[in-house]
C-alpha cells in the first residue's frame, strides 16, 4: 500500500489505474500523440513538420503532467476561457414592486407628478394674490372709518399730537399683509439622467459671466431644485456637479427673465 505524508488533499486525489497514469493522463497521451503525428504527416515544409508535431504532442503532455499551483494546466484554460468569454457588467433591476401604503404617492408612482404638484401650488398662490386685495381693501375702509370719527376722550393735559397718516397707516398693514402670502419659487427645476430618472443630492452652481457664485442649490430627493430668492434678469451660467461622481453635466448659458413659469429640465451625458 502506498503512503502519502499528511495532511494531503484526498478528495482531489485520482488513482493510477494503467500503470503509472491515471485514465485522465492516458486520454489525453492517447489523443494528442497521434494527432501531433498526423501534423509531421500532413504538414508539406520539411523542417515546420517535425516543430508542429512536436508542439502537439508537447502540449498533450503538459496537460496531462504539468500542474501549475496543485491545479492541471486544462483546468487552468478552461477558467481562462470562462473568465474571457464571461460578462462584465451586470445591470441591477428591481423586480419587487412597491409597499402597498406607497403604491398612491405621487413621487413613487410618477415623479413627472411633481412638477404638476409645483406647478398646482404656483396657481393657488396667485389666485391667493388676486383674490387678497379685495378683503384688503375692505379692511383699509375700515380703518380708515375709525380714523376719521374717534371717541372723544377727557384730557386733563393737552399732551401733543401726533397725526398719523392714514395713508402711511393703510399702506403699512397692506405690506405686512402681502407678506403673509404664500410666496412662490422664484424659479424651479429637475435633474435627470438619461433615463428620464430623477437625480437626487445634485449640487447646482448659478453664476454670473465673471464666475462668481450666485446661488448654490441642490436637488431634493425627486431630482427637484428651487430658488425663493429672486435674480436680476439676464444670462447666467448653470454648472451642475455630482457628489457622487456618478454623472457628468456640461455647463450651460441660460437667460432667467423676472417671471419664470416653466421649470428647468437638465440632463445628464454619459453614454447609453
Amino acid at each position: 500500500m502506498e503512503q502519502h505524508p499528511v495532511p494531503r488533499q484526498i478528495t482531489t486525489f485520482e488513482f493510477k489505474l494503467i500503470g503509472f497514469l491515471t485514465i485522465r493522463q492516458f486520454i489525453y497521451l492517447i489523443i494528442f500523440i497521434p494527432l501531433g503525428f498526423l501534423t509531421y504527416v500532413i504538414f508539406p515544409i520539411p523542417l515546420l513538420n517535425i516543430f508542429f508535431g512536436v508542439l502537439v504532442g508537447a502540449l498533450g503532455a503538459a496537460f496531462a503532467f504539468l500542474p501549475i499551483n496543485d491545479r492541471p494546466l486544462d483546468v487552468w484554460v478552461r477558467n481562462l476561457y470562462r473568465r474571457l468569454t464571461s460578462p462584465t457588467q451586470y445591470y441591477y433591476r428591481k423586480l419587487n414592486p412597491p409597499i402597498y401604503f406607497l403604491r398612491n404617492l405621487y413621487f413613487v408612482s410618477d415623479p413627472h407628478r411633481v412638477m404638476a404638484h409645483i406647478q398646482s401650488q404656483e396657481m393657488l398662490a396667485k389666485y391667493m394674490a388676486q383674490a387678497h386685495p379685495i378683503a384688503a381693501s375692505a379692511q383699509k375702509q375700515t380703518i380708515n372709518n375709525i380714523l376719521s370719527s374717534p371717541p372723544v376722550l377727557p384730557v386733563k393735559k393737552a399732551p401733543a399730537q401726533v397725526i398719523v397718516p392714514v395713508a402711511s397707516t393703510t399702506q403699512t398693514i397692506a405690506t405686512n399683509q402681502n407678506s403673509q402670502l404664500p410666496k412662490s419659487p422664484f424659479f424651479t427645476g429637475v435633474i435627470k439622467n438619461h433615463r428620464l430618472i430623477p437625480i437626487p443630492g445634485v449640487l447646482i452652481y448659478v453664476k454670473d459671466d465673471k464666475g462668481q457664485t450666485l446661488r448654490l442649490l441642490k436637488t431634493n430627493p425627486h431630482g427637484i431644485f428651487a430658488t425663493f430668492n429672486p435674480l436680476s434678469p439676464g444670462d447666467y451660467n448653470f454648472e451642475i456637479k455630482d457628489a457622487k461622481n456618478t454623472y457628468q453635466f456640461d455647463t450651460m448659458k441660460i437667460k432667467v427673465e423676472s417671471v419664470n413659469p416653466k421649470p428647468l429640465e437638465f440632463y445628464s451625458k454619459e453614454l447609453l
